[in-house]
């Protein structure tokens, strides 16, 4: 990614804090202070990493600032812009003993104008300094003899922090956080092995190394809170394992927190792969965390996709590591990642059952299928985009629309643009599909996405929603239909969805249909489906 780095003061861009960063990105750091140039220009395309130390800033410097700022995110394409700001330098303690201290309301108010920003902007990135400053402390982030002699406020540590912490934020913007983390359970959802110590010799509970672990568990049921899903895979007796979970009066977490388990005695890589293929994840979306490094290294050995922690040995740094941990963050939370791991289960339980059904048809005619296109509006965008920032598989042509770029899209006259929600006997899946087709000419339209999370395939909701929109097109006159594959390294379950479906491949390359010529059979299951 090309970016552009600036700031209300220097930077240090030869600090070797900046190596690293360099060697994920182009960077071109601007000049002392040019704040003002770097937001304004019109011709500027490249992502923005804006550092603002509030001490630089003048009388009335914050609101041009702001001012400025917001020229940027009206005129530019969805390109990520990341401002990164501290709040001024600390006054004395004691100067806090009676008042309120006036830097912090300055602060406190640039802050909040931030994020009412970020609210607005899809593609406004937001990094508190401060944060990191506690990591390391003032006198360490910062250097004032830097200060005096190039106008850079940073330390070298201060800079390598922070271009470490613009790493991450950037690499959340085109990669997507891990969804699954699957967990080993002696030693490390709790003290200990079950198999020998029993319920009462493990270490769980309230005190000691006991209260480590349980800290640990509640980490994990928070990051459930936001669509992380929580596994097991697990060298055990099953019997033992489901007797600590479900009788162990220091469990935070409990069954109905794992989507999949693999407690047996077969190798872990094995499991964990069985795992991800039974909820349709690719291993690049899987992290693994066992608490044995021999374990941790088979796994990196047999899967390098999967996202695999050093640990430390004390398990009192588990609970900050997990909650601090890069691949596991995200930036928001959608009702659909809150209802995640009841979704997954679903999922399991639709396999199960599918796989023994002697009749495919005639069991997904029995289930209850019901569908519903869903406007993308503000209530829904930030979903769209999180669908067209994460699916891989079923995914025509792959393209990572942002949801600033998905509302503009959608306005469009003549566009045909909606998610697909789904329903069934095994519960409500949520938004789970989106379809975008825009105009081309007068009669022709052209397929711009198309895409359907992995973990309702299987539902032929892709048809359904196919048939949905082409007949939207024929209301509007629309009679021809084109469309392109275009092949990833995990899309390859497309190759065939066009021809499949009617559509003839041309000189050009691309594919076209008449409209009145395109077959979505899978779409008569939705009609068929007796109601639940």
């Amino acid at each position: 990614m090309d970016v552009r780095l600036t700031g209300t003061s220097g930077l240090l861009a030869g600090s070797r804090g900046w190596r690293g960063l360099g060697m994920q990105h182009r960077l071109d750091f601007g000049f002392h202070a040019d704040w003002a140039d770097a937001l304004t220009d019109p011709d500027e395309h490249r992502a923005l990493v804006l550092v603002v130390l509030l001490d630089d800033l003048g009388p009335g410097e914050d609101e041009a600032l702001l001012a400025a700022l917001d020229q940027r995110l009206s005129h530019t394409l969805p390109i990520p812009t990341l401002v990164a700001f501290a709040s001024a330098d600390h006054a004395p303690v004691l100067a806090a003993g009676r008042r309120a201290l006036p830097q912090r309301a300055a602060a406190q108010h640039f802050e909040r104008a931030l994020y009412d920003r970020a609210a607005t902007h899809q593609a406004l990135y937001i990094l508190p300094i401060d944060e990191l400053v506690a990591e390391l402390g003032r006198a360490r982030f910062f250097d004032r003899r830097n200060y005096y002699a190039a106008r850079a406020r940073l330390s070298a540590a201060g800079a390598g922090r922070l271009a470490e912490a613009i790493g991450e934020m950037l690499e959340r913007t085109v990669v997507p956080r891990r969804k699954l983390l699957v967990l080993d359970c002696d030693n490390t959802l709790w003290g200990g092995v079950i198999g020998e110590d029993g319920l009462e010799g493990v270490r769980l509970g309230e005190d000691g190394i006991g209260a480590a672990f349980q800290d640990f568990q509640r980490a994990l049921k928070r990051l459930t809170a936001t669509g992380l899903l929580l596994a097991i895979a697990s060298k055990n007796n099953e019997a033992d394992v489901w007797h600590m979970i479900d009788q162990h009066r220091g469990m935070v977490l409990s069954r109905a927190d794992f989507v999949a388990t693999r407690i047996d005695w077969a190798d872990k890589p094995t499991n964990v792969k069985a795992i991800a293929d039974a909820l349709g994840l690719g291993l690049d979306s899987v992290a693994f965390w066992d608490d044995n490094p021999l374990e941790r290294a088979e796994m990196r050995a047999a899967f390098a996709e999967i996202w695999v922690p050093d640990l430390p040995d004390e398990v009192v740094e588990w609970p900050y590591l997990l909650v601090h941990a890069a691949p596991l963050a995200g930036f928001e939370v959608t009702d659909e990642d809150r209802a995640k791991a009841a979704q997954y289960q679903a999922r399991s339980a639709f396999t199960e059952e599918a796989a023994g059904a002697v009749d495919r048809m005639g069991f997904l005619g029995s289930i209850g299928l019901r569908a519903e296109a869903v406007p993308i509006d503000e209530s829904t965008v930030a979903r769209a985009a999180q669908l067209a920032a994460k699916t891989n598989q079923f995914n025509l042509r792959t393209i990572r629309h942002s949801a600033a770029a998905l509302l503009t899209i959608a306005a469009e006259p003549g566009t045909v643009a909606f998610l697909g929600a789904l329903k069934d006997r095994f519960g409500d899946h949520g938004i789970v599909g989106l379809i975008i087709i825009r105009p081309s000419s007068e009669d022709t339209a052209e397929i711009d996405t198309l895409l359907l999370s992995c973990r309702v395939l299987g539902r032929y909701l892709e048809d359904w929603m196919l048939a949905e929109a082409v007949g939207r097109l024929k209301r509007q006159g629309v009679r021809r239909l084109r469309a392109a594959y275009v092949r990833t390294g995990k899309n390859g379950m497309m190759a065939s969805f066009l021809p499949d479906h009617g559509f003839q491949l041309d000189e050009t390359g691309s594919f076209e249909a008449d409209c009145e010529m395109i077959s979505c059979p899978g779409a008569a299951l939705y009609a068929l489906s007796p109601p639940v």
